[in-house]
């Protein structure tokens, strides 16, 4: 009976060292950012962590803000502007790890019209993701760069991504439209010589997107928070060195485009994304910059108080 009852009792103390804790990640879109997410998933780092991730689609940053305040999710991949506005407010937010590296969109109007940079959409509609979405700060920011009041000097609204924004384009329901690397792609392969950038961000560094969660979360759940950063750490180097992975991840995410749509996004993705899980200094910088020009009450926040990428991955 002794032994039966010390066995039994390794039993239940193994599973529970083993027990997975449950978690909850918002994403946003479709797009390059959420690939660590998904490869993570796909090649078993998060259950590696004893991690249960579940996922949930949001069709932009305002809709995930809400349910990440409001606790429906316990973390977010969105951009990491949420991040200073709600610190700003009062919501204690911090970085798990970075995602991407650069600003990720562009502006693509139909080709053959005539328009020289941002001052010629003047009196024109423009359309974004969705209001107060990392596409709509950027816009309103770059706008605000070259002289042109967003409120008053153009039209921006609503078209959220993909094929509605693809849809709204074409058809001139609006005259330019924020583009992701995905959407991009599709224009240039599937409707080649429709349509041609008007403005590119994607060489500018910046904080991009990253894994989000409230202090409190983090402050309950530490080592289920360093088990995210590990996870997704580990699936950014596979984004480096596994490009069948990311091509299958790929395949999932856009079921229907094409061999060369997948070859040509998993070929780019790489540069895309963080190799290291680290939001650069520079890019950080940028962040609070658009972030304070479109949203003046946004206090800037010291990087070191919210970035808690190294500190979670003991480096």
């Amino acid at each position: 009976m002794a032994a039966v009852v010390t066995a039994l009792g390794g039993a239940l103390l193994c599973g529970d060292a083993f027990a997975q804790t449950h978690v909850r990640i918002g994403l946003i879109g479709t797009n390059e950012s959420q690939l660590p997410i998904l490869i993570a998933i796909d090649k078993g780092y998060f259950k590696d962590e004893h991690l249960d991730v579940e996922t949930e689609n949001f069709s932009g940053g305002g809709v995930a803000v809400q349910a990440f305040v409001g606790g429906s999710i316990d973390l977010a991949s969105f951009a990491t502007d949420h991040a200073l506005l709600l610190n700003s407010r009062g919501t204690q937010t911090r970085f798990l790890i970075g995602i991407d590296r650069y600003i990720t969109h562009t502006l693509v109007v139909p080709i053959g019209k005539g328009y020289v940079g941002l001052a010629s959409l003047k009196g024109k509609k423009i359309g974004v993701t969705a209001p107060a979405s990392y596409s709509d700060n950027v816009l309103r920011w770059s706008l605000l760069k070259a002289g042109i009041n967003p409120d008053r000097d153009v039209t921006i609204v609503s078209v959220g991504d993909g094929n509605t924004a693809k849809a709204a384009l074409l058809s001139g329901r609006v005259d330019a439209v924020m583009a992701s690397t995905p959407d991009v792609l599709d224009y240039q392969i599937n409707d080649p010589g429709k349509t041609e950038i008007l403005y590119d961000w994607r060489k500018i560094p910046h904080s991009g997107q990253a894994v989000i969660g409230l202090q409190k979360w983090i402050t309950a759940h530490p080592d289920a928070a360093r088990g995210v950063a590990r996870a997704v750490l580990k699936a950014e180097q596979t984004v480096q060195t596994d490009p069948d992975e990311v091509r299958k991840i790929i395949r999932k995410q856009f079921p229907n485009q094409t061999d060369a749509y997948i070859d040509a996004y998993a070929k780019i993705v790489p540069d895309l994304l963080s190799k290291d899980g680290r939001i650069s200094k520079g890019g950080y910088l940028k962040m609070v910059e658009i972030m304070q020009t479109i949203e003046p009450s946004a206090k800037p926040i010291d990087q070191s108080q919210v970035d808690l990428t190294d500190q979670l991955l003991g480096r």
